[in-house]
């Protein structure tokens, strides 16, 4: 029988930020307020929006992160636009340097500057 280590190695001892956050979670409550108000469920935001159910149930309780046009999809689907799916929320994320949490491993720091790809390197190199 072939195991395999689970995909996320995020723990205790990790300095990427963990999900849910308190913007995550803001976000999660807004959406599932609106979807209420709209008188949908779940399933019929995630049919409507062309996403995944179990999406829909994990902005909700904030333990992903969507992206721009998923949010906007979402906004369309419910009748309301981004400014008021983001309505209250105050809560905000301080950068590396002041403190906060990583958003992801290969995220540029002041102290540690993003480094060009194999690929990227080898490109600028040539140019020159």
């Amino acid at each position: 029988m072939k195991t395999t280590a689970p995909k996320s190695s995020r723990g205790a001892n990790s300095s990427i930020s963990p999900l849910p956050n308190p913007v995550t979670l803001a976000l999660g409550q807004n959406l599932k307020r609106h979807r209420e108000a709209a008188k949908k469920t779940q399933v019929e935001l995630a049919y409507d929006a062309e996403v995944e159910r179990s999406r829909i149930s994990k902005i909700e309780c904030g333990y992903v992160n969507p992206s721009l046009l998923t949010l906007a999809t979402l906004c369309y689907s419910l009748g309301i636009t981004l400014p008021v799916m983001f309505e209250g929320i105050t809560v905000t994320m301080p950068p590396v340097a002041e403190g906060g949490d990583k958003r992801r491993k290969n995220q540029a720091t002041l102290d540690k500057p993003a480094q060009l790809g194999s690929r990227r390197q080898s490109a600028a190199s040539t140019k020159q």
